[in-house]
């Protein structure tokens, strides 16, 4: 009796063995399995988003976009956060005065400055094309402008007398021929562009030391 409980037990124990075995075995190949797949899955993963990382490969060896972002960086990066600074403090200022620009007056600028372009003989997208910027880039620009403009609007007001005073000590410029009913607003649109950009440099250096601003990067 007890040899048969003794058989039993050694088979019962084979059968666990075995059993744990193949399930050891199992779990391995499923873990390995899900590893090789992970790994394709990754490799796939950076394939395709292989420009997140690396900018180039200039014969065999990668030039990473951390390395692009640090040479830009030294090239023009004090010169970009300060108009991202400047673009900021004009959108919320604009924001708190409730001065809004429609995307009407936005696309009358783009209209009239495509047809500037058209008549020397070049296209709109070529022209932006050739200064590295889009049609999106070109209506932030304009909407930033104009919300300056009319945020300033008081501080550009030009009169006529202005105008003549301006023609009368630039006649030389013009020629005695030259009319100034003529280049009266021609006039007015180069000292007004001369009026707002002074006035926007006062504007600006006192609101940059009104806000409260934190530099975590040094140029």
């Amino acid at each position: 009796m007890a040899a048969k409980s003794k058989v039993k037990n050694e088979n019962v124990s084979k059968i666990n063995k075995s059993t744990l075995n193949k399930y050891f075995k199992s779990f391995k190949s499923r873990r390995y399995l899900i590893l090789v797949i992970f790994l394709i899955l990754v490799g796939i993963a950076l394939y395709l988003g292989k420009s997140l990382f690396i900018a180039a490969i200039v014969g065999g060896r990668p030039i990473t976009r951390l390395e692009l972002v640090k040479e830009l960086e030294k090239q023009s990066g004090k010169e970009t956060l300060d108009n991202l600074v400047t673009k900021n403090l004009i959108n919320q200022k604009a924001q708190k005065e409730g001065v809004t620009i429609s995307n009407e007056d936005i696309q009358k600028e783009i209209e009239n400055i495509s047809k500037m372009v058209e008549s020397q003989g070049s296209t709109l997208d070529a022209a932006l094309s050739i200064q590295g910027q889009t049609r999106a880039d070109l209506e932030e620009n304009i909407r930033v402008q104009k919300t300056v403009e009319k945020m300033l609007q008081d501080e550009v007001k030009i009169s006529d007398a202005d105008l003549l005073k301006y023609f009368e000590d630039n006649k030389s410029l013009y020629g005695n021929e030259a009319k100034f009913e003529d280049l009266k607003e021609d006039i007015r649109g180069q000292l007004k562009q001369e009026k707002l950009s002074a006035a926007f440099q006062e504007w600006m250096t006192k609101l940059k030391s009104e806000s409260k601003i934190i530099y975590f990067v040094n140029f």
